[in-house]
């Protein structure tokens, strides 16, 4: 049960569009780093959405230090790279990994303290930002019909975790409290 709970995010979230920035922001975060795939826009996206784009500008523009990581090799992906141009990312990140974290980290030039990971893969993205020291935000894939052949294979797996903590969370709940 100890692996289970070192897969534990700090937050989920429906989506991007539903975490609380602010409140990230108030809460001392200062670095965002996000997957790609399947959470910013589909998986293989060309480019990202233009919600996504749009939400990537506005958090910049809120303070926030922005990075990407994707296990992905980004072929075939100029546009995208075009897009993020300006930020730093880290192909074939190898996550879970954590030098691919800590190399993002050095790039943003930010603590472990103060950064957030946002993505939606357990095994990958969330369990990577648990073993370096981030504050995990697990969010639903954007189109879990577009996933790669490896993510669909984990996530039956996945939400059997899922459901394992919030069993545990649930038998830890104290009853006399609201």
């Amino acid at each position: 049960m100890k692996f289970v709970s070192a897969l534990r995010p700090d937050e989920i979230a429906r989506s991007i569009y539903e975490i609380d920035y602010e409140h990230l922001w108030h809460a001392g975060y200062r670095a965002l780093i996000f997957d790609i795939d399947n959470t910013l826009g589909e998986w293989g996206c060309r480019t990202l959405p233009e919600s996504a784009h749009a939400l990537v500008h506005q958090l910049e523009a809120r303070g926030f230090v922005l990075g990407f990581l994707s296990n992905d090799g980004g072929e075939n992906r100029s546009h995208l790279k075009a897009q993020l141009g300006s930020y730093p990312v880290i192909w074939r990140a190898a996550k879970p990994r954590i030098g691919s974290y800590r190399a993002l980290i050095a790039l943003l030039a930010t603590q472990e303290r103060e950064t957030a990971m946002i993505g939606d893969q357990l095994f990958t993205d969330i369990w990577g930002a648990k073993r370096s020291g981030l504050y995990a935000i697990l969010v639903a894939p954007v189109s879990p019909a577009s996933d790669s052949i490896w993510a669909k294979l984990r996530r039956p797996l996945e939400r059997l975790v899922l459901r394992l903590l919030a069993r545990k969370d649930a038998a830890h709940k104290d009853p006399y409290k609201s």
